[in-house]
């Protein structure tokens, strides 16, 4: 009688990086594991040097994916990373699920925990929708002469007054798509990865003139598609009463701006460990390395 045979499933994990490389090397320990591999994209405006990483992963592939792509912030850059990271993955292979994470994150569940979930929710899509809020709006309806401009004063004060002009004559771009909002960091299944790379025209053609699209792109596209249907735990999503579908713990209550979250301290070790969570954003070695090394060496020996 022959044994069953049984196939790991394997997930692959793109990031996005532009700074705190130390920080950065932590975050892909942790997910070093024979059952990922990892995807990384830098920012072009930043100084670095792949080679001395070597060595780091025991486990994964580790993939530092070329050319880098200036990424400004609000830019359509940060869709043209994603799609980058996309596709240099699911042409390394087929994966169960792709989790897109910032640089600044870390895993605050153990690798076994993650993958038991994803098993038991196979073919399950994970992303975060919110509800419109009134400002969102322009961001798609008006022609941004600078998609890039968005962080700097002159450009994003340009951004303005055209988008002013254009809301005192009635004028608007893509009156017949569905727009809808989302996190931009999600958990997507092969078949859903493969699909947003098929529709990369459409969505160069519907964001390249828009503003600050990164939360909006991937939200209208699956949200227009049959994976709607796929999303995790729809029936609240449609009620916009999720705020944990994308398995990310991001705190936006205590942000800094509007558009920053939260930077967690070592006084938030009790809460990270008690939210059901199996990520967090954001961290950063310049205000706090403390909370950063103890998640790393809390799950470093769960490992081992």
């Amino acid at each position: 009688m022959s044994r069953p045979v049984f196939i790991m499933k394997r997930h692959a994990y793109l990031i996005l990086a532009h700074r705190n490389f130390s920080q950065l090397k932590k975050l892909v320990e942790l997910l070093d594991d024979e059952r990922n591999d990892i995807f990384i994209h830098v920012d072009s405006k930043a100084e670095f040097d792949p080679h001395g990483w070597t060595g780091t992963c025991r486990h994964s592939a580790l993939t530092f994916i070329s050319p880098r792509i200036r990424v400004n912030w609000g830019g359509v850059s940060i869709m043209r990373a994603e799609l980058a990271l996309l596709k240099a993955a699911t042409s390394a292979g087929k994966y169960d699920y792709y989790h897109l994470l910032s640089g600044m994150d870390l895993p605050i569940k153990d690798q076994d925990t993650i993958h038991s979930f994803f098993d038991s929710h196979s073919g399950t899509e994970f992303i975060n929708y919110w509800k419109f809020k009134k400002t969102t709006f322009s961001r798609f309806h008006y022609y941004t002469i600078f998609p890039e401009g968005a962080g700097y004063f002159l450009t994003n004060l340009a951004n303005n007054i055209f988008k002013g002009l254009q809301m005192a004559v009635g004028y608007k771009i893509n009156r017949d798509v569905d727009f809808r909002f989302a996190s931009q960091w999600f958990s997507i299944t092969d078949e859903l990865a493969r699909y947003v790379i098929s529709r990369e025209d459409w969505l160069e053609k519907v964001f390249r003139h828009t503003n600050t699209c990164d939360e909006i792109f991937l939200a209208t596209l699956v949200w227009n598609s049959p994976f709607r249907e796929k999303l995790y735990v729809k029936e609240e999503i449609e009620e916009h009463l999720v705020n944990e579908s994308n398995m990310r713990f991001i705190d936006w209550t205590r942000g800094e701006s509007i558009r920053h979250p939260w930077t967690f301290r070592m006084n938030d070790w009790d809460l990270l460990m008690s939210v059901p969570h199996f990520w967090a954003r954001k961290f950063d070695e310049t205000v706090d390395s403390g909370i950063i090394d103890r998640i790393w060496k809390k799950l470093t020996v769960e490992k081992d």
